[in-house]
């Protein structure tokens, strides 16, 4: 059986380390804010697709893999501009126009609501009531929210790789007896597959916010969309049309430069473990790090009103 496992999976060596130390101007972060080591390996296959002769040994490559996660956290506490990265692109061989993904998701033969995602998210990770509103509402999280917003947090943690050795909890939940009923488990692949997005909400049609393929734009009319200006969820596609799932609505429609920016730096980071990624990759592999940037905009934008956010 193939083994599913995310490419940002943490190392066992980290499994004790505390992020919220690590990364103080993000108390919210998850495994994300740990130290995050590139792959030399890959910087010689990319090396030698790209045809570079002249070559970083270990030990500079090493130095440099290091510096990048220096100043990445720079950026992140604000101390750094994000154009402070760019000298470092080149030498890593990460970097150059945002790569989309053209593979198509693929079409789920059974709907899957949200409430099934979050029970596969508890199930597989019993520790999300404490872990999930941090990674997810950031700001928000120890503020009182109604019961559906937990649900969408935990169907939002349904496709976080934050099962040990970090692993989703759905690549989880398909691997092991009793199994769920083959047509779950491809709709489960499908939507895992499908890369969440900020959307702008007109009516019930989705508009991307942020760098999008085109194998991924909706078109057509789509179920379950709330009435707010904008969204954060994935729509997927059903054999009788699309459907939002995995959805958390923001009822201000952010200014996504600083969203984008900070996507794209998630996506530079990756690269040092798979040059060839999408940015379609960086949403599905680190849809946190998506979900709780728009409510960190959300929070400093309603910051010294008396307007709630659910």
């Amino acid at each position: 059986m193939k083994t599913v496992r995310s490419i940002v999976g943490r190392t066992r060596a980290q499994d004790t380390s505390l992020p919220h130390l690590i990364a103080p101007c993000d108390p919210y972060a998850g495994d994300e804010a740990l130290i995050w080591p590139g792959d030399y390996a890959d910087y010689l296959r990319h090396a030698e697709r790209v045809g570079l002769s002249e070559l970083l040994n270990q030990k500079e490559y090493t130095a440099l893999d290091l510096e990048f996660e220096r100043v990445y956290r720079c950026i992140l506490d604000g101390s750094k501009a994000f154009s402070a990265i760019d000298p470092l692109l080149k030498p890593l061989l990460i970097g150059g126009p945002i790569r989309h993904d053209g593979r198509p998701p693929g079409t789920v033969t059974t709907h899957i609501d949200d409430s099934f995602l979050a029970d596969i998210a508890e199930n597989q990770l019993p520790q999300i009531g404490m872990v999930g509103p941090d990674r997810i509402l950031g700001p928000f999280s120890d503020e009182p929210k109604p019961e559906w917003v937990s649900v969408q947090v935990g169907a939002v943690m349904a496709f976080v790789p934050e099962v040990d050795p970090g692993v989703p909890p759905w690549s989880r939940v398909i691997k092991f007896k009793p199994r769920p009923h083959t047509h779950i488990r491809s709709s489960l692949r499908v939507m895992a597959k499908t890369p969440p997005m900020l959307w702008a909400v007109e009516g019930d049609r989705l508009h991307p916010m942020l760098p999008l393929g085109h194998r991924f734009l909706p078109e057509g009319p789509i179920r379950g969309v709330p009435d707010v200006p904008a969204v954060i969820g994935r729509v997927v596609a059903a054999e009788d049309g699309l459907f939002l799932a995995a959805s958390i609505p923001l009822i201000r429609r952010p200014d996504t430069a600083s969203i984008q920016a900070r996507l794209t730096l998630e996506w530079l980071r990756i690269q040092r473990r798979e040059r060839r990624l999408s940015i379609e990759d960086v949403y599905r592999e680190r849809s946190e790090v998506l979900y709780r940037s728009c409510m960190e905009w959300l929070s400093l934008k309603l910051e010294g009103s008396d307007i709630r956010p659910w």
